[in-house]
């Protein structure tokens, strides 16, 4: 699934700073979230009141989002941040605000399954539960899950504030927990995210040609972290890129090798486009649960013109 964020977060921001009439409530806690590349079937709605889920719905203080086996979803937050939940998962959104603040906290709990998330804030950490742990972070990425076996929680990105029941610890980009429970103590039970999503882009330095339309050939394949030695992890991958004019394929999945190859097809910007600085970065994660121990892929291109 593919997703430009340069056209899709300006017009989910403006969305939500829409203001509505709504009951005392609502005025306090207003929608702040809005689900979109909805695959598959999922619910959405108050927890005695779910409905089917549709591209463009709006999410407010204590929604429940949850998918089928076959569905996933994107949820965009007010403040930018977004998640994606995978299949078979269930979460409960929420918002807390004090009296007279225009800050609202967001509070996730993540009854079953799994999700990846890239959250910005920064004055006010967002908390989410979920299983065994709470956290506490802010301009971080991570992957959660809440299975039978335990908790796990890999950062990617940033730093994350991990409790449970009798320990704290602080975990950086590139560190994770597995099959955390309650009673673990947790500074123990740290290790490294062990596999990576590379990508690699032909050719490497593009060059615009007028405004002519450049063809890419992107290569995709789990590896492990450190080594690149290639790994056998057949999946759904989920791409995106930071530029507006370019199609990519609507859906990605690395073969029994652990790899897959894609075309992508990138024109010069707009000639009035005067904020484009010549690079674009293409980001792709694991789009299913169960990989937990693999680390995003991140390439980023520079263009030059003839």
């Amino acid at each position: 699934m593919v997703a430009h964020r340069r056209l899709i977060i300006p017009l989910i921001l403006f969305i939500l700073s829409i203001p509505l009439l709504e009951p005392c409530e609502a005025k306090s806690l207003p929608d702040f979230a809005i689900l979109t590349q909805i695959q598959g079937k999922i619910k959405a709605g108050t927890a005695k009141k779910m409905m089917e889920g549709t591209n463009g719905m709006l999410l407010r203080h204590r929604h429940r989002v949850k998918t089928d086996k076959d569905g996933k979803a994107t949820i965009f937050f007010k403040d930018g941040s977004e998640l994606r939940l995978f299949t078979d998962s269930e979460l409960i959104v929420g918002a807390k605000k004090r009296h007279n603040s225009r800050w609202m906290r967001y509070r996730l709990v993540l009854l079953s399954g799994s999700f990846w998330g890239h959250f910005v804030r920064e004055k006010n950490p967002i908390e989410i539960s979920g299983g065994t742990l709470r956290l506490q972070l802010s301009n971080a990425s991570i992957r959660y899950s809440s299975k039978k076996t335990g908790t796990d929680i890999s950062v990617l990105k940033g730093t994350v504030r991990v409790f449970n029941k009798i320990s704290f610890v602080k975990l950086h980009g590139g560190q994770r927990l597995y099959k955390i429970q309650k009673n673990d103590f947790m500074p123990q039970k740290v290790s490294i995210i062990p596999n990576q999503l590379k990508l690699s882009l032909e050719p490497s330095e593009p060059v615009f040609i007028g405004d002519k339309t450049i063809e890419l050939n992107l290569n995709l394949q789990v590896v492990r972290y450190g080594s690149d030695r290639a790994l056998e992890r057949p999946g759904p991958v989920h791409l995106w890129a930071n530029y507006y004019n370019l199609k990519m394929p609507d859906s990605i999945r690395l073969n029994t090798d652990g790899n897959a190859k894609a075309k992508i097809k990138v024109a010069p910007p707009n000639s009035e486009d005067r904020t484009f600085g010549g690079s674009v970065i293409f980001h792709a994660i694991m789009d299913q649960k169960g990989f937990d121990d693999v680390r995003d892929g991140i390439f980023e291109v520079k263009f030059r013109n003839l």
